[in-house]
C-alpha cells in the first residue's frame, strides 16, 4: 500500500532530500487539497442532517483541529526541517552534522500522533466510514474524501517515520512508544471496514 508510489522512484529520489521532495511536492499538496474539499462542504453544511447535532458539530471540530495540526507541521517541515535536510546531506551523505536539536524532530514525531489520533476519533465518530444509502450524495461524496484524506495522511507519515527520519536522526529518544501508522491501518483492517465507502 504504502510503497507502491515509491517503486517508481530511483534510489536517488529516495535519499533524503529526494524524500524531502516526495513529501513536499506530491503528499502535502494532495492532503491540503482533500483537507480544502471537506472544508468547503463544512462551510456550506454547518450542520450534518444525516448525523446527530452532537456527532455532526464533534466531527467538524476535530477536522477542524486536523486541518490546523496539518497545516501548521507542513509549515514548519517544508520552513525549517526540510531545507536543514537538504543542505546537510548529499545522497545519503552526512556533510556538516545537524543543524536541528533532536528536540525538533520529537516535536514532529508528537504532532504525527495527535493527528493519527485526530483521524481515529474522526473515524470512530463516522462508524468506520459506512454510509447509508438514504443519506445524499454531498455526504457521501464527503465521507469518502475523509476516507481517502486518512489514507493519505498514513502514507505521508508512514514515509517520514520509517524512510526519512531514520535517515537524519542519529539517536532516538528511548522509553518513548510512537504508534505507527502502520500499526493504525493493520487495527483499522481489523475492523473490516478500511475500504472505500460505498457512494451508490
Amino acid at each position: 500500500m504504502y510503497l507502491n508510489r515509491l517503486d517508481n522512484y530511483s534510489r536517488e529520489a529516495l535519499t533524503p532530500e529526494g524524500l524531502c521532495n516526495l513529501i513536499q511536492l506530491e503528499y502535502q499538496p494532495e492532503i491540503l487539497a482533500s483537507c480544502s474539499d471537506i472544508g468547503k462542504y463544512f462551510l456550506l453544511h454547518p450542520y450534518i442532517k444525516e448525523l446527530p447535532l452532537s456527532v455532526s458539530e464533534l466531527t467538524q471540530l476535530l477536522f477542524s483541529k486536523l486541518d490546523d495540526e496539518l497545516t501548521h507541521l507542513f509549515l514548519k517541515e517544508t520552513g525549517i526541517v526540510f531545507p536543514c535536510i537538504r543542505k546537510n546531506f548529499h545522497g545519503t551523505v552526512n556533510l556538516q552534522g545537524t543543524c536541528l536539536d533532536s528536540k525538533v524532530f520529537e516535536t514532529v514525531h508528537g504532532t504525527h500522533q495527535v493527528i493519527i489520533g485526530l483521524t481515529q476519533k474522526i473515524r470512530h465518530l463516522l462508524n468506520n466510514y459506512v454510509v447509508k444509502p438514504n443519506w445524499s450524495r454531498e455526504w457521501k461524496l464527503c465521507i469518502n474524501e475523509m476516507f481517502i484524506l486518512e489514507n493519505k495522511i498514513l502514507q505521508w507519515i508512514h514515509v517520514e517515520q520509517n524512510l526519512l527520519y531514520p535517515k537524519v536522526i542519529v539517536k532516538h529518544r528511548k522509553g518513548v512508544h510512537h504508534y505507527s501508522a502502520q500499526q493504525i491501518v493493520q487495527q483499522n483492517k481489523s475492523n473490516q471496514f478500511n475500504s472505500s465507502p460505498n457512494l451508490n
